[in-house]
């Protein structure tokens, strides 16, 4: 149902055609009854007219281009609100065109950051990927030049090489998993675990590298009984792994890596605590984003993709659940994530 304009401008116009009738019609000496009687009917008509001809004409068009404005502006609470206020058309239209200049400008602001984290990323992808190839590269011309011959020197050359080309390797797979994490390609298979036996499981699986810092793995728990989750088993295992190999590739020999489980009503923490080298506060915001480095000299001496805490945290938001981090240098950092009891617990 169409809003009824406002009288101010109908009501102007009419009045103004009134004023010039009644200047004109003075010269042809009507009388005065006479001559009221036809401006007030002239003021009435032009009135009228105006009236609806500015109901029919131009609210109608602005009240059309309300409903094209409104179809396009995303805040649906914003839209309910508006369309249900009793204001007219034109208070409307202002409402509407300021309320889409916002969220364009929202819009252009987020393509414009969108834009400079691709660039960013393609940055950092082709240097991960420069060193190594370049180092491959060198490895196989200095044995193509003569290198060759040398037995030890062949070994030593062909053994660094291939750890290079295993470092490639992960990282396309991690480069991989994140294009398909963010394209919405991986689904969750959730099923009931025991979280437990998964922790004993990582940490089994990656004692050999922490025994090589002579780095501490253990775990500890409320009571030896199980605690069942709903997640998806693969996924938090890769989620333990990382934050694990995190923790004894960067902390120091001879350190402690614990994982602790702190249970509540309806989830579970799941805790990587370290007494490794700790994170400065200013890189803590960061820590889970792409190729982050919070120490690029420490990176040349321990390899690193760049990608494992980024996996982590999609993977942990996947299941809707949180992920942060607390640290402080030279005392520690504390990875947690929750997980989501099995309603069977």
């Amino acid at each position: 149902m169409r809003k009824i304009p406002p009288l101010s401008l109908p009501l102007y116009l009419a009045l103004v055609t009134g004023i010039v009738y009644g200047i004109i019609s003075a010269f042809f000496q009507l009388t005065l009854p006479v001559w009221l009687a036809s401006v007030a009917l002239v003021t009435a008509l032009s009135f009228a007219i105006s009236y609806f001809g500015i109901r029919k004409i131009l609210y109608s068009q602005i009240e059309d281009i309300n409903k094209e404005i409104i179809g396009s502006i995303q805040n649906t609470v914003f839209k309910n609100k508006m369309q249900s206020r009793g204001t007219n058309e034109l208070d409307k239209l202002s409402t509407y065109v300021k309320r889409l200049i916002q969220e364009k400008t929202i819009e252009i602001d987020n393509l414009k950051e969108l834009e400079r984290m691709r660039k960013e990323f393609l940055g950092d992808v082709a240097h991960e990927l420069r060193s190594p190839i370049f180092n491959v590269q060198g490895y196989i011309h200095t044995l193509m030049e003569g290198a060759m011959e040398d037995e030890e020197v062949r070994t030593r050359f062909l053994s660094k090489a291939a750890k290079h080309v295993d470092h490639l390797g992960i990282l396309v797979e991690d480069l991989v998993t994140i294009s398909r994490i963010e394209a919405g390609e991986i689904k969750l298979e959730m099923e009931d675990f025991n979280i437990k036996e998964l922790i004993h499981e990582v940490i089994e699986l990656l004692d050999l590298s922490a025994k090589q810092k002579s780095i501490v793995l253990s775990a500890k728990y409320p009571d030896e009984k199980e605690l069942l989750v709903s997640a998806d088993l693969q996924k938090i295992r890769q989620v333990l792994i990382n934050l694990l190999n995190n923790s004894i590739k960067y902390g120091r020999d001879g350190g402690l890596t614990t994982i602790n489980l702190l249970e509540a009503q309806n989830d579970v923490t799941i805790e990587v605590a370290d007494n490794g080298e700790g994170i400065a506060e200013k890189h803590l915001p960061r820590i889970f984003e792409r190729f982050y480095r919070v120490d690029k000299a420490r990176v040349r001496s321990e390899p690193s993709t760049g990608l494992g805490l980024a996996i982590v945290k999609h993977f942990v938001e996947a299941h809707k659940q949180k992920i942060w981090v607390t640290s402080r240098e030279s005392i520690g950092s504390i990875f947690s994530f929750t997980l989501e009891k099995s309603r069977e617990e």
